[in-house]
Order: C-alpha cells, then structure tokens, then sequence
C-alpha cells in the first residue's frame, strides 16, 4: 500500500497525460511523414534510392527530424513541469500528500513514455517496411543505431531542460537556459575565440574555430549524424549526462522552495552569476561586433563598455522584474574593473604568447599559408603549403620573428598569414598575422622561388608520368573560348612546358592579378573516379602562350588583339574602385583611345583586376562586349609612361 501511495498516483498520471500527452501525438505525426511517408512517396525516384541505400535514417527527412528532436523534448520539460512555475499550482500540487521524490519520478517516467513510444513505432513501421520497398535502402542494425540514437538525444535534451528549470520559476527563461546549456559551451568559444585576437598578438582564431567544434557541443554534433553516423560511445555519453542531470534535478527539486514560483532565479545565490555572466556574454558580442565592423581598438572598447552596460542592467531587469534598476550602477563598476584587469593580463601579454617561438631545431615541419585550410587539411597530393627543407624552415622562422615585433594592428594594404609548427614531439604550434604588403613580400619571395614552394602549390609539378591524364582544358575568361587537348603526344608536351613554366616563375606580385583563364588537368585517379586539378593561366606564361601560338591553338584558347576593335584607357583620379565604372561613367569620362594594334597587345597583356587602379582600361570587342580592368602605376605599358 505505501508502494502505490508515494510512487505511482492514477490521478496524477492523468493529469499528466492530459497536458502533455499531444506532445506524443505530434512527435509520431512528425516523424510518420519524416520516414515512412516520405520512405514511400521517394521509391519511385531512381537517384534517390540510389543516394540513400546507406542506411543513414537520419539523412532521410532530416529537416523534420532534427527540427522534432530539438524542440519538442524541451517543450515536453516545460509543459510537464510547468506547475512549478505558477504559484497557485506549485501550492496545490505540493500540498498533496505526495513525496518530492515520487512526483518527480512520477513526471519523469511519464515523459520517457511519452518520448519512446512515438520513436518505438516509428522503428516498427520502418520494419515492417523493409521487404516492401524494391530496394535495400537500411538494415535491422540500421533501425536499431536510429532508434537508440535518436531516444538517447531526446532523453538527454528533455533531462537538460529539466534541469536549468530547476534554476527558474519562469517557463519562458526555462526554455531561453536549456537552449543556452544546449550550445553554451559551442557559443562562448566562439566569442571568446573571436575576441581572444584583438589581445593576444598572433592569435590563430580561424584554426580553433575549425576545430570539430561539434566535439565541443554534443547537441551540435546531432546535426552531422546524417553525414558521420552515431557512434556506440556518444550513446553512453549521452545516457550518463542525462543520468547526471536526472540526479541534480532531483536534489535541486528537494532544495527548491515553493515561493520560487514566478522569479527569475529559483536560489538567490545564483542571482550574482546570472547577473555577471548574462553581461559578460553580451559584452563579448559587443566586442566581437565593433572589432569585425571598425578593426579599431577604440571601437572594440568602446563595443565593451556599450555592450556589458545595456546586458547588465537587462539582466537586473530581468530579476528584479522593474525597471527601476538604474540604483545599482556601483555592482557594475566593480564588474568593469575586474574585466579592465583581465585584459590588461593578455593586452601586455604577460603570459608570454605573442613572444613564443619553439627551437629552431624543434621544428620538424613548417607551414605557412594565407589561410588555415591546407594546416589543417593535410594531403600530399593535393595542394599543400608544408615545408621540410631546413632552408624553407629557417626563411619562415626568420619571418615569424620579424611579425612577432609587429604589434601595431593594420587592416590596410595587409595580407593574411598563418604560420605553423609540427615539433618532433608531437605539439603543434600555430598563429595567425594580418601582415603589411612590403613586409609580406620581403620575406615571402625567398619561400616561393623554392622548388619545395612550387611543388606545394602546384601539385602537377610533382607528376613525372602522364599516362593517367585524359585531357588539359585551356578556358579564357573572356567569350567561351577554350581549347581541349585529348591527344597522347599534345597532351604530355604541354604538361611539360607547362612545368617548365611554373618552375620558371618569378615573385611578381603586381602581375598576380593578371591572368587569361584556367587550365585544368584532368587525370584517372583510380579506375572510373577522375579527380581535377586547375592552374591559373597567368598573363606571364609566355611559354604556354608560345606552345599555344605554335600549334595554331592561341586564337582558340583566348582573345587576342585581332578580337579587339579598340581600347579606352581613363585615368582614375577619383581612385575608384573598377567595380564601381558603371557604363554610363566610361562613356562620359575623357581618355585615351588606342587603336594600334602593338599597343592593344601591350594593354591586353598588362591589364589585370586590381580593386584601386591608376588607370581604368575598357577594352572593346568586335563581339560587342566591353571588358573592364585596371592598370597601376607600377604596371603600365611604356606609350603612357
């Protein structure tokens, strides 16, 4: 009798059901037309069927299914114990001659009912549809590893959203905390990684920031289960955490008073943390905004203070229920001294990472890049900008000293580097510099006239048999002209001068921006998978252009000066940017008109798409098109000199 008394109540479970048992009712309609509905109105389509038969369940519906799986176990949390947060209802209930322990679990078996059910049925009609469907698109594993995977994520959303509801005596923050427990710690990385580089000199945001940050997140990594399936130990992660939050629910639920009903925050203790982390949070946005939009230190302060006085005083809003909260500006003062202390900890770098540079003998290999894509996507035969000749080494080393004295910010006329170590311990070193041009190419042109540079970048170098090559397309970027190149013989003497070309190459940075089209290899990686590899056809590869010009193929491939009835050449006074000539401009505006045909050439093969030119050069084809690009000053032909 005392079994049925304190752990089991008919009436209770009624009530229950009552109130949220629509939540089930929903979830199997949901997933009714996620799955099997959806299962059977794609058999007829033949490249479906062939996408899916990896058994990857949640790839099918996958927008139904996640956008369930995230909202209706926190909406079940809510609605189940929504009596605690009305204060009639939170006095009535408790009243009953009922032990804490027993409602709570009472609550909680319930809703596990109800989230499992829906799921169970699901799974039973994916079953019984098995032999129905005219292809094998999942196995009886398959079934299984959606099942546990997807009442392991509910389970543990539902157990997180009772939890923070523990804190409040709202509904509306209950469900603004789970979803704040949910992607906090993938949200403050975040900003903390993005505020992290205004302080930290050489600070490589973009490498943590492309680090699994769904590791970070679980809840995150849900998201990716139809590209990487569910592994068996993220189901007991799951199980755990929830279990975890089962067991400080229950104790939390025990210490919770009665009268927290309706407050913000249920325990007053907790009252300072929610103040000061709520404005700490809105400060690091402010920050993160003003930085990214000025790339000013001036803003990027100003964004803090801004920031963290409109979060702090929305968060004593928020708990005092008023808005007469303005009496507590002294708490706020003391919460800005505290951070302008912090961040004089990392502004002077007293932790010594802006200095730090392992042993050169350390290093077993260097990166360097304009990004972080190829550190962290490392393929030998690909494209890839990792270095071991100790000469290459020791020019990146030497590089790396010089920017760590850079400490002044510059967002122009920069470039982007990024500088890694693998040390021969294993540790990995990185950092990431916004880099003056002149610096930039002072040191970068000993690196690129490197032969190990060059088979980096241009992974054709680091082919000696061309026999698994199907063709070379030639594409100009101006009229469709292209040529292709199938034939045995043509295509290896062109590979090899192309090769020739590109060991050739100079540093030329004024040149970069100049450039005909793309040539793009085609090769047989393994029988039937072809894999591409494209090179830009820069305006200084003679050598292609001669092989080109040989074979007849030149006036096929690009445009050349017998396509060109004449060039307008306007000076750019007002320093405008080329994208920025409109039509109507060009027309108005004096300039030069060449109509020579040795001059046309000279303007075709200098012109290039620098963003501010010196000279705006249009030049008009017999096609009617017009094509505008720049020259500058230090790349001009010689009749303007």
């Amino acid at each position: 009798m005392p079994l049925k008394t304190f752990l089991f109540n008919r009436g209770i479970f009624s009530q229950i059901v009552r109130n949220v048992g629509w939540v089930a009712l929903v979830y199997f309609v949901g997933l009714l037309f996620a799955l099997p509905i959806h299962i059977f109105m794609m058999t007829e389509d033949e490249n479906w069927l062939m996408h899916h038969q990896t058994g990857r369940i949640f790839d099918i519906g996958s927008i139904i299914q996640f956008s369930l799986m995230f909202t209706l176990p926190v909406l079940l949390a809510i609605f189940l114990f929504r009596y605690m947060q009305v204060r009639l209802s939170a006095d009535y209930i408790h009243s009953l001659p009922v032990k804490r322990e027993a409602l709570f679990l009472q609550h909680i078996v319930t809703a596990m009912i109800i989230l499992t059910v829906p799921v169970a049925m699901i799974a039973g009609c994916l079953i019984i549809m098995k032999p129905l469907l005219p292809v094998s698109l999942y196995s009886l594993k398959h079934i299984a590893i959606w099942f546990t995977g997807t009442l392991a994520m509910n389970v543990l959303l539902f157990s997180g959203t009772v939890f923070v509801g523990m804190f409040t005596g709202m509904s509306m923050l209950q469900g603004v905390f789970a979803y704040v427990l949910f992607f906090f710690s993938a949200g403050i990385f975040v900003l903390l990684m993005f505020n992290l580089k205004y302080f930290l000199h050489g600070f490589a945001y973009e490498y943590y920031l492309s680090y699994n940050i769904d590791k970070i997140a679980p809840f995150i990594r849900a998201l990716t289960w139809e590209s990487k399936p569910i592994q068996p130990i993220e189901i007991y992660i799951y199980i755990v955490l929830a279990f975890i939050f089962y067991v400080l629910s229950v104790w939390l639920y025990k210490k919770r008073h009665v009268e927290a009903a309706t407050d913000a925050i249920a325990f007053r203790p907790l009252r300072s943390v929610f103040t000061y982390g709520f404005t700490f949070c809105v400060m690091l946005v402010g920050g993160a905004y003003f930085g990214e939009m000025q790339q000013r230190i001036t803003w990027i302060i100003f964004g803090y203070v801004f920031a963290s006085l409109i979060g702090y005083f929305i968060a004593r809003i928020i708990l005092e229920k008023t808005w007469r909260v303005f009496t507590h500006w002294k708490a706020y003062v003391q919460y800005i001294g505290f951070i302008a202390v912090v961040s004089l900890l990392f502004a002077f770098d007293l932790f010594g990472f802006g200095k730090y540079q392992p042993p050169l003998n350390d290093i077993e290999r260097a990166y360097f890049g304009d990004d972080i894509y190829y550190f962290e996507n490392d393929n030998e035969n690909r494209e890839n900008a990792f270095f071991y000749e100790r000469d290459n080494i020791e020019h990146i080393y030497l590089f790396h000293q010089q920017l760590m004295k850079q400490q002044k910010l510059q967002t122009e006329n920069t470039k982007h580097v990024v500088i890694g170590y693998d040390l021969k311990n294993g540790k990995r070193i990185v950092r990431q510099y916004a880099v003056p041009l002149e610096v930039y190419n002072q040191f970068y042109k000993p690196i690129f006239h490197s032969l190990e540079f060059k088979k980096n970048h241009y992974p054709i170098l680091r082919i000696n048999d061309f026999k698994n090559v199907l063709q070379v397309r030639i594409d100009s970027n101006l009229g469709g002209k292209a040529v292709r190149l199938r034939d045995r013989e043509e295509i290896e003497s062109f590979l090899h001068i192309l090769q020739r070309q590109l060991v050739d190459e100079t540093f030329d940075p004024i040149a970069w921006n100049r450039e005909w089209g793309a040539i793009t290899v085609t090769y047989e990686k393994q029988k039937g998978i072809t894999e591409e590899t494209m090179i830009k056809w820069k305006k200084s590869y003679h050598l292609v252009d001669e092989w080109l010009q040989q074979r007849g193929l030149l006036q096929q491939a690009r445009a050349t000066v017998e396509d060109v009835s004449e060039v307008k050449i306007i000076k750019n006074t007002k320093r405008l940017k080329t994208y920025e000539w409109t039509d109507d401009m060009i027309e108005r505006a004096e300039g030069i008109v060449v109509k020579d045909k040795t001059k046309i050439e000279q303007c075709m093969q200098m012109a290039g798409w620098d963003e501010r030119a010196d000279y705006i050069v249009v030049t008009y084809y017999k096609s009617g098109y017009a094509d505008i690009q720049s020259f500058t000053k230090h790349f001009i032909p010689p009749f303007l000199h």
